[in-house]
């Protein structure tokens, strides 16, 4: 194995890891969490600046890693069937992964940032207007449509916001180092 292959399994490694810690203290901090689910996911900055650092091919591998290694920590993922694991779950796990393919120009750490949250976001309202409709509605009526849109848009706002801020920065600061180039 080459050195510059295993410099990028070591990178992938690194940013699965701080994936994991941010999720765990993500954990102790209430404030975080919404009472039926979702919660401010400090953690998807380690996806994010992994598929700006190692492209977007590897940052989906890092994404995909970070969501087996919360599963088989115990994450809180809740199953009612495989489509609605895939729209609550991987689908978002995996357009953060790829964020590096949506940014483009001076704003490209935001962009990519701001669409992958933006399909993230869609992805699991539709989950929740399907799958979790409110006690008044039925599962794709108006009300499951709007509980869920509601619902979901304050946590994916408020972890948009916190990326579109943190992310050029840390990415900004790893190029500093020259630890991106």
């Amino acid at each position: 194995m080459s050195r510059e292959k295993t410099k990028e399994m070591t990178f992938m490694a690194l940013y699965v890891a701080l994936y994991i810690v941010l999720w765990y203290a993500g954990q102790f901090i209430p404030v975080l969490k919404m009472p039926q689910g979702g919660a401010i996911e400090i953690e998807l900055t380690a996806l994010f600046v992994a598929s700006f650092h190692l492209g977007w091919k590897k940052g989906l591998a890092v994404a995909v890693l970070s969501w087996l290694v919360q599963f088989l920590l115990g994450g809180m993922m809740y199953f009612v069937n495989p489509m609605q694991y895939a729209l609550d779950y991987l689908v978002p796990w995996c357009t953060c992964g790829m964020a590096a393919l949506f940014g483009r120009g001076k704003f490209r750490y935001s962009m990519g940032v701001i669409i992958a949250m933006m399909i993230k976001y869609i992805s699991q309202t539709v989950s929740g207007a399907y799958f979790w409709p409110p006690e008044d509605g039925a599962a794709g009526s108006a009300a499951a449509w709007i509980f869920s849109l509601n619902y979901n848009l304050w946590f994916n706002l408020a972890t948009c916001v916190v990326c579109a801020i943190l992310v050029p920065i840390l990415v900004n600061r790893l190029k500093a180092f020259h630890i991106i180039d």
